[in-house]
């Protein structure tokens, strides 16, 4: 008896969220804040490199559905990056992929039923670039992709991914130079309708991610932040009665070993607008960047003479 109410609680539950327009949890298809310090911006040297980076989100608020006062996440998104030996239009070809698993808890901890955990795939991605080097440490990187579809009970019915299509641009910007870098990544996102339903559930976005980091010796610490905004109204953010808004800020540190590169992220929101998403939340993540292969130095020392 007791199984069985806890699944119609779990069953009512799942319902308030679907008459809420998936709204409860919703965030952009590109988790934001993921990509800060991350050198989508830079033109890298000829490689294949390696970034992994768990990403876990907690989130409280009075606009959060019915019967829920607490929503955490946990995405691993796991990104092979490849710095291609080809230029095309002056600019040096990149490419890169990722396909994330996600956890989510609701009501972590609750007694009454109201607790549930949700595991699944994310919606894989794949990105091709061209990075231009710009001179004095300045360098821009123009991405274009997309984001797979997915049929998963979180995305189908929490509004985290979903099953659809979603088109995305990133213009990104960096600057490397003395012990100083600065990156700034502008993510355009646009997603169609459910394949499923044929809804319109995702509201198109932009996100911006950035930071600003000092390197001493093999040390660096700096600020990072995000700000998010909805662009158009669909059944998420009630056809435009409540369109989100968010900007948050916080910090990095990271440490060089080798050539290994490991990172802790942390940030909480600032400010937020007709948050339907959910309210204010904390992120905390991680990364490891490892390059898992680069030209011999006389090999690279030539690729590059001849690009620049």
């Amino acid at each position: 008896m007791r199984k069985y109410y806890t699944r119609s609680l779990i069953r009512i539950l799942s319902l308030l969220l679907i008459g809420c327009g998936t709204e409860a949890v919703a965030d952009p298809v590109s988790p934001a804040g993921w990509t800060a310090n991350l050198p989508l911006g830079a033109s890298l040297p000829e490689g294949l490199y390696f970034v992994n980076e768990p990403y876990f989100l907690a989130r409280t608020g009075p606009h959060l559905a019915p019967g829920i006062r607490e929503v955490d996440g946990l995405v691993n998104i796991p990104v092979l990056l490849w710095s291609t030996p080809a230029t095309l239009l002056g600019g040096h070809l990149e490419v890169a992929g990722f396909a994330p698993a996600l956890g989510l808890g609701i009501n972590p901890g609750a007694t009454n039923g109201t607790s549930s955990s949700h595991v699944s795939i994310y919606n894989p991605a794949g990105l091709v670039g061209l990075a231009w080097s710009l001179g004095s440490g300045w360098s821009f990187v123009n991405w274009v992709g997309g984001f797979a579809p997915v049929s998963t009970d979180i995305g189908n019915n929490i509004g985290l991914g979903g099953n659809f299509f979603t088109f995305v641009e990133i213009a990104a910007l960096a600057l490397n130079q003395d012990s100083w870098s600065l990156n700034a990544n502008l993510i355009y996102l646009h997603s169609g309708s459910n394949l499923s339903t044929g809804i319109h559930q995702q509201p198109d976005t932009i996100d911006v991610d950035f930071a600003v980091v000092k390197h001493i010796e093999k040390f660096e610490i700096g600020l990072v932040g995000s700000a998010t905004t909805d662009l158009t109204d669909t059944v998420r953010n009630r056809f435009g009665a409540a369109r989100s808004s968010q900007v948050s800020l916080g910090g990095l540190v990271g440490y060089q070993f080798d050539t290994v590169n490991v990172e802790i992220l942390a940030t909480r929101s600032v400010a937020a607008a007709h948050q339907v998403a959910g309210g204010y939340d904390t992120r905390v993540y991680g990364r490891i960047t490892i390059p898992l292969w680069n030209p011999a130095p006389a090999e690279q020392a030539a690729v590059v003479k001849a690009r620049y």
